[in-house]
């Protein structure tokens, strides 16, 4: 077997055309993952599961072929989480953790901590559970994608849950909030991206909420071994810390110029998120974000 590379929560082996994975110290994540895997097994956009050793937190794969990603990926990733999304319904409820809802008060104080005026955006800031039972990666970033003719795969599914699957594939337009790598996909490869999610879902939805969420959500700014309870939010007024391809503060910066950009449909948050950018302007000077994706292997 040979070893490939991996994050610190796992190790991974090839053998031919199975993959072996252990994941390590978390019996949790590990059961997320099987579990998840199993329920999307009919939509073909995972790796089927060929043996599991539930003890040794260990998991035999298939070995998906993997091919380079064009500009227009994102469309096939964008089916692809429709897919995935899909696999669920009520009838799982309790199989899966339910997605987490973000707190917004952590975010009214990193607010009032910028000395930036809070106006009526408290009140579009009621965020609930949707109640949605979507089968949700967890984590669909750069490098837990794989293409092919057949489409976007995915993998690493530690993190899975169930909820809303709009909060996935606004990370096209929010910049991959839980992902080290932020980039900005152009206009009309999102906006056809988005039109792909719901073309195969047999819906059309605004996405403005799920951008609110990521945007108000502390977590969003730290990778995952750092999602500890810390209230990173109140981190961020007084330091900076780069997260692979670029800082917190970059990371903040480019979410509120997303949400500030919601006039109509969310207007004293999206006046709020004005308010928020031009101050951190002033205050801050953050990392750009990349236009194209980075190449994660």
């Amino acid at each position: 077997m040979r070893r490939l590379k991996s994050g610190e929560r796992s190790r991974v082996w090839a053998d031919g055309d199975r993959i072996i994975k252990q994941v390590v110290g978390d019996q949790v994540a590990f059961e997320r993952e099987v579990t998840a895997l199993r329920l999307a097994e009919h939509t073909g956009v995972v790796p089927r599961v060929l043996d599991v050793d539930h003890e040794k937190r260990t998991v035999v794969l298939e070995r998906l072929r993997s091919d380079p990603f064009g500009e227009d990926w994102v469309i096939a990733y964008a089916r692809g989480l429709a897919r995935l999304h899909m696999a669920t319904g009520p009838e799982h409820a309790g199989l899966l953790p339910r997605q987490v809802v973000p707190d917004p008060v952590p975010f009214l104080r990193f607010v009032r901590a910028m000395e930036v005026e809070i106006g009526g955006a408290e009140e579009e800031l009621v965020l609930e559970d949707s109640g949605k039972f979507d089968l949700l990666h967890g984590d669909p970033c750069p490098g837990n994608d794989m293409y092919s003719p057949r489409g976007a795969r995915f993998v690493d599914f530690e993190g899975a849950a169930l909820g809303d699957g709009l909060t996935e594939v606004v990370y096209l337009r929010i910049g991959f909030p839980t992902c080290a790598t932020v980039s900005e996909t152009p206009r009309e490869l999102r906006e056809a991206a988005e039109q792909a999610y719901f073309e195969e879902r047999g819906f059309t939805a605004g996405l403005e909420d799920a951008c609110v969420r990521w945007f108000v959500s502390g977590d969003a700014l730290v990778q995952r071994a750092e999602r500890d309870g810390t209230d990173h939010l109140a981190r961020v007024v007084d330091e900076d810390w780069f997260w692979y391809s670029t800082t917190a503060r970059g990371r903040l910066m480019f979410r509120a110029r997303v949400v500030a950009t919601f006039t109509e449909t969310h207007p004293e948050m999206s006046a709020l998120a004005a308010r928020l950018l031009d101050r951190m302007g002033q205050v801050w000077q953050p990392q750009p974000i990349d236009t194209r994706r980075t190449h994660v292997s």
